[in-house]
Order: structure tokens, then C-alpha cells, then sequence
């Protein structure tokens, strides 16, 4: 061979987000003057940069280069060993390629996030979800609890254990009830806080508020109050005016119906011809009731409360889209953005091409918005974000992408199953 290079740390540790240097010795066993090109293989090769890229040596000299590691602090950088290749190739030789090989072990990390979608609920029970996102490297196990001070509310949490893949997020429901029933008055605000708790990682704690309404409402006592004098009013205006008044009419009625009764008997005949016309038209209208009984009915509609999550990761322009089937209605009537990097620039929710929210990133962390009146969508819905400055999320250098997500929950209507 007359190229020779070796690798002067062939196994190494790295963190995701951090960066790791190895030399790379090459020497010219040949005559001439040969030059090279150095690239790097495998996995780690889409987040390595070789310095210098090419170079060139004298017969019987050695030269160095560095390789440099980055594996980005993603999902998507999966935890364990990945092995990797260093091909020297001289451009005047390139089947003399030589290929140091060695090996980087990507270590674990746990980064989990969570939000409760809607913060406040009001009525005889609350109802709230939970999003927990899992953005480490490794699968997490979570415990999700709810509790409040004095224990005045009774929780139920389902699922109250999940697993999260990488990347991906879970939903758990949490309903919340007051141990004591309000029967009238004024309503009540429950505080209550739901505790993530992923395993071997701090607990995210979220804030949450219920306000329970009293069994018989204010305006219902009214209401009664208010049947009743109008009932106490009737029952006046029938023995004052109206029984009188109906009980003359009623002789007077009975007078001219005696009196209609025979004009009446003359016509009878004349009735009974018509009548047995009607009953030809009935037939007929009862055989085409017969026909229209014998067609397929209007399909159902099968409605759920649904909640979707859009999600970019962009250095640029990008967006996530929520497609819908052609027989299928959603019905949006909660938003809830998430920017917890702290990133500048542009999120917009387009709903069938319409845009309906438009916001720059930098005046929010998290924003929850309600609809008053649904918006309906029948084709898709997404998430369009402009990244102009990744902002550093806790504890963590800065990003090199804007992370943005949102919740878009309502109502989904398909055609029921027949």
C-alpha cells in the first residue's frame, strides 16, 4: 500500500449537543507526490466535518487532519454505539482507499416536556388533557398525578402510567369533581396542580384550575318565580274575562251549528263523491310513500372530541399538516401554541388555506386561545413556521433550529359505519 492512516482515538463517548475532536494521522508510502481526499462514513458521517478536506503530501511525509463530531441534541440521535469509517482516497490511486474505522457510543439523555389543555374548565366536572412529549433519545416511563390543597377535589387520571417512545408525544385525560355539591349560590375556583413524573428525571408540575357551578343556577329561581306570576296572571284573566266570554260564544255557536246542520245534510252527498276521489289520491300517495320508505337513508354522522398535534423543526420555512378524509368535519374551538425555546419569528394555523392565527414567536412561550365560534375545516390543517432566530432552551446551549408545536383540539365528524 502506499497509503497508510490510523485513527488516534478510534472509540469515543459524546453527549448529544456536544462535539468531539480526533486526529488522523496519513502517511505517503509511495515515490510521487500524492494528494487525498478525506470523507467519513456511516451514521456519525451526517454530523461530521473532516479539517482539512484534501490534502496533499511529499513521498515519506506524514500529515494530520481532524474529524470532528456533533451529533445534534435530538430526538433523533438514538442512544448506543454507531460505528464509522475514514476513507483516504488518492486521487491518483483511488483504489488504494484506505479506511480507519472506529466507534462512537451516543450517550442517553432525558429531556420531557408537558402541557394541560385547558388550563381552566368549568361545570359540574372539569375536563382536561394532558400532552407530554418525550424529546430525549430514550424511551421514558411516566407517572401522572393530580392533587389539591385541602383534597377538596376527587381526580381521575387515565392512563395514569405511560411509556413515550423518542420523539413522540402521549396524551392522558384528567377529569376533576368537588367532593361537596354547591346547590345554589355563587361558583367556586378549585386550584389543582397535575404532576408529570418521568423516571429517573424531575417532575413537571402544571397549574390547573376548575370552577364549580352550584346544581340549581341563579337565573333558574328566577325563572320559577317568574312562571309563577305569570300562571297566577292566567288563572285571574280566565274567571275575570276569558271563561264569560267563551261560555256566550259557545251559545252562540251552538245556535248556528243547528242551523248549519241541515245546509250541511244537502252537501253530504256532493261530500261523499269528493271523498272517494281523496281516497284515489291517498293510494297514490301512499304508493310513492312506498318508494321513498324503499331508499338508502341520509348516512349518520359519527362525532368525537378530538385533540391533534402539529410540530416543526425548522432552520427555515416548514410546516406540519393535518390532513382530513373527504367525508370528514373538524370543527376547531381550542389552539394551544408552544414555543419553549424561546424562538423569533412567524407561526400561522391555516385551516383548509385560510390562515386563521397569525403570531410571532418572540411574544409567547405558550399560548392558549379559544374560538368562539368553531372553525370548520374539510380539507387540513397546519402549523407554518418562519424560524428567523432559534432561541436556548433551559439548561441547554442554544438551539440550532426553532422547535414550535401547537394542540388543536374540537370536534371530528365522520360518516358513522353502516
Amino acid at each position: 500500500m502506499t497509503t497508510t492512516a490510523s485513527l488516534d482515538s478510534p472509540t469515543i463517548r459524546l453527549d448529544p449537543g456536544a462535539e468531539a475532536v480526533i486526529p488522523i494521522q496519513i502517511r505517503n508510502n509511495g515515490s510521487v507526490v500524492e494528494g487525498y481526499d478525506i470523507t467519513v462514513v456511516g451514521s456519525p458521517g451526517a454530523w461530521a466535518t473532516v479539517e482539512p478536506a484534501q490534502v496533499s503530501l511529499y513521498p515519506g511525509t506524514t500529515t494530520t487532519a481532524t474529524v470532528t463530531f456533533k451529533p445534534p441534541r435530538s430526538a433523533a440521535t438514538p442512544a448506543g454505539e454507531q460505528r464509522f469509517g475514514v476513507v483516504v482516497t488518492p486521487r491518483d490511486n483511488p483504489a488504494e482507499a484506505v479506511v480507519p474505522e472506529g466507534t462512537i457510543e451516543i450517550l442517553p439523555y432525558l429531556e420531557t416536556t408537558a402541557e394541560l389543555v385547558p388550563r381552566t374548565s368549568q361545570g359540574r366536572r372539569g375536563r382536561h388533557q394532558v400532552a407530554i412529549d418525550n424529546r430525549g433519545n430514550v424511551p421514558v416511563n411516566v407517572l401522572v398525578r393530580a392533587h389539591s390543597d385541602g383534597e377538596k377535589l376527587r381526580f381521575r387520571v387515565d392512563p395514569t402510567g405511560l411509556a413515550i417512545p423518542p420523539g413522540e408525544a402521549h396524551f392522558a385525560k384528567v377529569r376533576a369533581r368537588a367532593r361537596r355539591r354547591i346547590w345554589r349560590g355563587q361558583p367556586v375556583t378549585h386550584p389543582f396542580v397535575v404532576e408529570v413524573a418521568p423516571e429517573h428525571s424531575t417532575p413537571v408540575e402544571l397549574d390547573g384550575t376548575y370552577v364549580q357551578t352550584p346544581v340549581i343556577p341563579k337565573w333558574l329561581i328566577w325563572l320559577l318565580l317568574g312562571l309563577l306570576a305569570l300562571l297566577t296572571a292566567l288563572v285571574l284573566l280566565w274567571f275575570t274575562v276569558l271563561k264569560p266570554v267563551i261560555e256566550s260564544q259557545a251559545r252562540e255557536a251552538a245556535e248556528e251549528a243547528a242551523a248549519a246542520a241541515e245546509q250541511a245534510a244537502g252537501e253530504a252527498a256532493k261530500n261523499a263523491e269528493a271523498a272517494n276521489g281523496a281516497a284515489t289520491d291517498a293510494q297514490r300517495s301512499a304508493d310513492r310513500a312506498d318508494e321513498v320508505a324503499g331508499q338508502d337513508p341520509p348516512p349518520r354522522q359519527l362525532v368525537t372530541n378530538e385533540t391533534r398535534r402539529l410540530h416543526v423543526i425548522t432552520g427555515g420555512s416548514d410546516a406540519d399538516t393535518f390532513p382530513l378524509t373527504s367525508d370528514g368535519v373538524f370543527r376547531v374551538s381550542d389552539v394551544v401554541l408552544s414555543n419553549p425555546q424561546g424562538d423569533f419569528g412567524r407561526a400561522q394555523l391555516v385551516v383548509d388555506g385560510v390562515v386563521q392565527m397569525d403570531v410571532a414567536l418572540e411574544n409567547f412561550r405558550d399560548l392558549d386561545f379559544h374560538f368562539v365560534s368553531p372553525v370548520v375545516a374539510t380539507e387540513e390543517i397546519a402549523l407554518r413556521v418562519t424560524c428567523r432566530t432559534p432561541g436556548t432552551p433551559p439548561d441547554a446551549p442554544p438551539a440550532a433550529t426553532c422547535d414550535v408545536s401547537t394542540l388543536v383540539g374540537g370536534e371530528l365528524s365522520v360518516p358513522a359505519p353502516q
